[in-house]
């Protein structure tokens, strides 16, 4: 074969190369439903809310994928979602468990407030809540760790000063050993198989020099729940009184999203 029949062939090659169709990427829209597995006992069927906006970084190429997420939407704290049949076990097994790093969120509004909502790492708005459901790690599950196990793992003099509790809004509180501004507080759950709650809080609010801070986090450790599960939740520090609200709607929704055989 001479030169010339060889650059014909390879140039053939790489026509075909590119004419190859590309695999459709469905990326999923607001009012579409979906099923979504969290796990086998934790299978969301649900409406979508709103879309949220992507905030591009530097790591955009490699890691943002968004028809793999598992956002849910954005949904007011009273939103009541309809409510699906439990889908069968054959359907259950062949749902694909989600990313590591794209597990199941939603957000929740306050006040009944319209915010824009984005996937930047802090809340829109100070009366947003954002929500993510997370796996438990393996040495929570041997260990059979729960909010409870938490809380006491962290109320030492190795975090606190233990000589600080108080009460506030029906937590009891502890000042860090860092900071007085700086509080883990907890208390129990209504919630039935719930262990408690656990906040983390930074009363100073958001500073300039904080940047981007987030002022509550919440979590609750679940090992008997939905087959175990983390619930995290973040927003802002006017909202704290409110604290058993949103731990309440976070369960109830979860609870009527559910679709699991087992639910």
């Amino acid at each position: 074969m001479n030169n010339f029949k060889i650059a014909v062939f390879f140039m053939g090659l790489m026509v075909l190369g590119g004419c190859k169709p590309q695999e459709k990427v469905h990326i999923p829209r607001e009012g579409e439903i979906v099923t979504w597995k969290q796990n086998p006992n934790l299978i969301v069927k649900a409406k979508l809310g709103p879309r949220r906006k992507h905030i591009p970084d530097q790591f955009d190429n490699e890691f943002y994928r968004p028809e793999r997420e598992h956002y849910l939407g954005q949904f007011s704290i009273d939103y009541i979602p309809e409510k699906f049949p439990v889908i069968t076990q054959e359907e259950a097994n062949n749902l694909p468990m989600p990313d590591s790093n794209r597990q199941l969120e939603f957000y929740l509004t306050l006040n009944r407030e319209k915010i824009e909502v984005t996937d930047s790492f802090a809340p829109d708005h100070r009366d947003q809540v954002r929500v993510r459901i997370k796996g438990l790690s393996l040495e929570m599950r041997e260990n059979n760790t729960d909010t409870k196990k938490v809380i006491l793992s962290n109320i030492t003099p190795k975090y606190v000063k233990v000589d600080s509790k108080f009460k506030k809004l029906g937590l009891e509180c502890y000042r860090r050993i860092f900071s007085d501004e700086y509080l883990f507080c907890y208390a129990d759950s209504n919630i039935p198989k719930v262990s408690g709650v656990f906040l983390k809080v930074n009363t100073r609010g958001r500073t300039p020099e904080d940047g981007e801070s987030i002022e509550i986090i919440g979590n609750n450790y679940e090992p008997n729940k939905y087959g175990g599960i983390w619930v995290q939740w973040e927003t802002n520090l006017n909202n704290w009184e409110k604290w058993q609200d949103i731990d309440n709607a976070i369960w109830r929704l979860l609870d009527t999203w559910n679709s699991a055989p087992s639910s």
